[in-house]
This record gives C-alpha cells, structure tokens and sequence, in this order.
C-alpha cells in the first residue's frame, strides 16, 4: 500500500472522528458512497478534486488540512473542541451570540 494515500486515509479518519460522523454519515455529507470513504481512509484509493472538495467541507477543514499528513493522536479536548466548531458554525449569527454569551457564564 502507498504510505502516503495509508496517512491520508488516516488522515480523513482522524477529522471525521472528531466531527463525530461514521463513514456512511461521512459519506452522505460528500455525496460519494460509503465504500469510497472506506477506500480513501484504508489507503486503498485517491480522490477526486469534488469529493476532495465535499469532505473538506463535511469536516469543515481546508485541503492543507488533510494534506499535512503528520498523523497524531487527537486529545479529547480536542475533538470537543472541533464537534463545537462545527455545530457552532451551522448556527445563525444570532444563536452563535447566544452561545457566546452562555460560554461567558463559565469563566
């Protein structure tokens, strides 16, 4: 197996276990099969620049972030910290103050 497309795979893996998606969620979000996302995150295929495109989008990351294939492990601080990213983001301006506000009431 390729050991770049191996840490690319692990790489998409990695995002969308912090997201919190399984491979079929995944999948649905970037309009491709299950069996492709299994494929790109088991080292076993590439990618297209659109499906690139929609699991970027999916995981709400950039290209350079599934490109810098230094594999690391993912604090679970961290992987709280991108499952609120990512929900905060699909939130209206005036929620995502509401939240804001509420996150104050913590310090």
């Amino acid at each position: 197996m390729d050991e770049f497309l191996e840490k690319f795979g692990e790489k998409v893996k990695g995002y969308r276990e912090l997201c919190g998606y399984s491979q079929e969620r995944l999948a649905e979000l970037s309009e491709v099969s299950t069996n492709t996302i299994n494929s790109i995150e088991n080292g076993k295929t590439f990618l297209t620049y659109q499906t690139l495109k929609n699991i970027c989008s999916a995981l709400n990351v950039t290209a350079p972030d599934l490109f810098n294939i230094e594999v690391k492990n993912y604090s679970v601080e961290d992987k709280l910290l991108h499952q609120i990213i990512v929900r905060a983001k699909s939130l209206t301006p005036a929620q995502q103050k509401q939240v804001i506000e509420i996150l104050k009431t913590f310090e």
